[in-house]
């Protein structure tokens, strides 16, 4: 006969039994979930997974529902990957589930990486053909849904941080079948405004929403642009291809738009700075133009054709003097000697003998008549001190004192 087991006993064995099966653990079970349940205090849910005949119970602990990427719902197809266990106080066993992704997401995994690594060999995600963004931009495209709260998100914190940026929205879907084609177009739009940055964003979901922003024409759109991109898709785990093709990653829009523009007060005292620079510099290039120039007025001043036609004048005024002086001696020279020579001739004057009582005789063409120029009849004048006389000759004696 068998030992003797109590129920406890029993669970515990078989649960011990499961635990060394290694075929039971990691392994991955696909069906759709019924009966969901979440614990609101220990953030655990609970659920079934049936197919066409069959159920087994899951239970997935919060520390492991905290990373699923998207939001499981009733009915929903799935596959579930963990280890069988047995859970002693019901005596059932059950999948604890480690991690989950809808039926499906296995093949777009897979086709995502297949186009990441094309894409990467194109050079797509390539360090180098990152683009800067700007320090101070003027103007900000924002490449988004019009109706959602990425959008507010932005506007806010960029008034906040930097109000004299002009936003520029290029609206579009962010999810469905048109969604990549609108996307590409908006940051086309938004290319070609002039923008100095453009944030591409939209808020989180399941991969299903983000799909579009994992498509070829998004990220070739993305890589393609001109203008700086900050892309900003999803939450903060969540990466899209476009992150990877996107000049800055920013994990949320709040994010992308602190990342896009500067803090005002920053900026302000930025450009205090420059000022002050900028004034310094000047005041000392005009004081250093000032000493130039006062050095070059003293060396004009000393060189001026002024202060050498001052000379020039002095030296001038000094021969004007001198010149002044000689001519004026020499005048005076002159005139005593022609007062000398005056007095000379005056003393040997003729006239000065009829001052004696003595009178001269001339001719009529006023030559002093001699014995040769005298004869009786001629007309003579005869000048005295006080008067002269017209007369006639009657007689000419000639004196015989003449040996």
């Amino acid at each position: 006969m068998s030992s003797l087991l109590t129920v406890s006993q029993l669970n515990r064995y078989v649960g011990f039994k499961l635990k060394q099966d290694i075929k039971l653990r990691g392994i991955a079970v696909t069906g759709e979930i019924s009966n969901l349940a979440a614990h609101y205090r220990s953030g655990h849910i609970y659920f079934t997974l049936k197919d066409e005949t069959s159920a087994l119970r899951v239970v997935m602990f919060s520390s492991n529902v905290e990373g699923l990427r998207f939001m499981p719902k009733e009915g929903m197809k799935v596959v579930a990957l963990g280890n069988i266990e047995c859970y002693e106080r019901d005596g059932v066993y059950q999948l604890v589930c480690t991690t989950m992704t809808p039926t499906g997401e296995g093949n777009e995994a897979e086709r995502l990486r297949q186009l990441k690594e094309k894409l990467a060999a194109m050079g797509v995600f390539d360090e180098k053909n990152k683009k800067k963004l700007p320090q101070k931009p003027a103007k900000i495209g924002v490449v988004t849904s019009v109706g959602g709260a990425a959008l507010r998100d932005i506007i806010s914190v960029i008034k906040r941080r930097y109000p004299i940026a002009h936003i520029m929205v290029s609206p579009t879907l962010v999810q469905g079948e048109d969604a990549p084609k609108l996307i590409s177009e908006a940051i086309s739009r938004a290319d070609n405004k002039d923008c100095d940055v453009i944030i591409l964003a939209r808020g989180g979901g399941s991969n299903e929403d983000l799909a579009a922003f994992n498509t070829e024409q998004v990220v070739m759109a993305v890589h393609n642009c001109k203008t700086p991109i900050v892309s900003a898709v999803g939450h903060e785990t969540d990466t899209s291809l476009s992150d990877y093709a996107a000049d800055y990653r920013a994990p949320t829009p709040s994010a992308a738009a602190e990342i896009s523009v500067p803090q005002m007060e920053n900026v302000v005292g930025v450009l205090a700075g420059y000022d002050y620079r900028m004034r310094t510099a000047c005041l000392s290039r005009v004081n250093m133009h000032k000493y130039k120039l006062e050095s070059f007025s003293s060396t004009l001043e000393r060189n001026s054709p002024k202060l050498r036609v001052s000379a020039e004048m002095t030296k001038l005024d000094s021969m004007r003097r001198s010149m002044s002086a000689a001519v004026a001696q020499k005048l005076r020279s002159c005139c005593n000697e022609l007062t000398s020579e005056y007095a000379r001739l005056d003393a040997l004057n003729p006239l000065n003998v009829l001052s004696r009582g003595f009178s001269v005789v001339t001719d009529k063409n006023g030559r002093v008549v001699d014995k040769y120029r005298l004869s009786v009849g001629d007309d003579v004048n005869i000048k005295t001190k006080d008067m002269e006389i017209t007369a006639k000759v009657s007689s000419v004696t000639v004196n015989n004192n003449e040996k």
